[in-house]
Parts: structure tokens; sequence; C-alpha cells
């Protein structure tokens, strides 16, 4: 007899339908489609990407909190044309790069109504570059990027000294803690090279296709 209203209560979960569980989303699905669809939704909560930040939001909320300039250096992401594909981010060290750790704020792009976001970070003699797309893995595996740190004031092609990553981006999605690992690494004797020539600064490009 238990079993039979376990069986029945099993029918009934898979034969109605089932809001999403994510504030601000009002899809309805069948029970076949929701965890499908949970794991898409524009309304799933994301990890701020900024290393010191610790704010969990709702993806579709992700710009407004960015739009407070306390993670991002410009609240308006750049928006990177169809026929250069390209942009550049400008980084400045204030203070003693002897330190273990540094983090820097965030620059953003927009390209073919996709947001990517492109931070530094330093971790011991390591520096890290990481490239993160606002959406899922499935899609950040439609695109592919490069990313260049190289000389202030320069291009990645007549920069004295560069560093380059081809790959794909990072999705928002991906767990925090790992991000750094998905794209450029950099050791710190590689880096002076490059800080030495303009005063602690410099750029990082990117090209997406």
């Amino acid at each position: 007899m238990g079993d039979g209203k376990s069986l029945l209560a099993v029918l009934v979960i898979e034969n109605i339908d089932h809001e999403c569980k994510y504030d601000y989303c009002e899809e309805v699905l069948g029970f076949d489609k929701l965890e499908d669809h949970e794991k898409q939704c524009k309304h799933r909560i994301v990890s701020c990407p900024k290393v010191s930040c610790r704010e969990m939001i709702p993806l579709s909320k992700l710009m407004e909190h960015l739009g407070k300039n306390t993670c991002t250096f410009k609240a308006v992401p750049k928006v990177i044309d169809n026929t250069s594909k390209s942009g550049r981010a400008e980084f400045r060290i204030s203070g003693d790069l002897a330190v273990k750790k540094l983090t820097w704020n965030m620059y953003t792009f927009s390209y073919e109504d996709q947001i990517f976001a492109i931070f530094p970070t330093k971790s011991d003699n390591l520096y890290y570059f990481t490239m993160v797309m606002f959406d899922s893995e499935n899609e950040c595996s439609k695109y592919n990027i490069e990313m260049e740190v190289h000389d202030w004031g320069s291009t990645s092609q007549d920069s004295e000294s560069s560093f380059r990553f081809c790959g794909k981006p990072c999705s928002i999605d991906e767990d925090k803690d790992n991000l750094k690992y998905n794209g450029l690494s950099v050791h710190n004797i590689g880096m002076e090279k490059i800080l030495r020539k303009r005063n602690d600064n410099f750029n990082v490009s990117v090209s997406i296709a």
C-alpha cells in the first residue's frame, strides 16, 4: 500500500507543471524540462567574478551590481564590434610590487549580445588573467578568445614583452575558486619586464571570435 502511494506521488509530480525555483523567473515547465531550464535560467544565482567580492546575485541582476562601480572600472561595458572583434583593457598597480596578493577591478566588454569580463589577480609569484563570459558553459563553447598581456600604451604586435592565451572563455557558472586556472598565468619574472617599462602599468588585449 505504501509503495502504491509513493508511485502515485511520483506520477503526480511528473505530470504537473512546476515553477522555476529562482526569483524573478516566471517560467512554468513540465517536470522533465525543469532541471535543464534551471541550469540555464537567466535568473540563476551566480557569484560576482571579482575575487574580493562575495556577492551572490541573480545572473539577470549581475550587470546592475557591476554598475555600482565597486567591482568594475566602468559601469557600461565597452562594445567590441564585429569588424575589429577586439578590445583592450588598462590596468595599474599602486603600491608595492612585492606584495603576495593583488586584485583589480574588472573590465567588461559586450560582443554579440554577450557580456565578457576580464580581470587579473596576483597570488605569490604568479599573475593570473581570466576572461569570464556571463553565460553557460555550453554557450561559452561557441566562442574562441585570445588574451594577451603586454606593455602599457603599445599594441600586442609592437610590445617588447607579451604573453598570450588562446582558448574558450570561462563560464560564469564555473567555481569561482577555479577561474584563475582557466586562463593565462605569467610568472612574476615575466611580468616585471612589462611593469618596469611603464611605471607599473600594463595592458591586456582581447579578441573574440
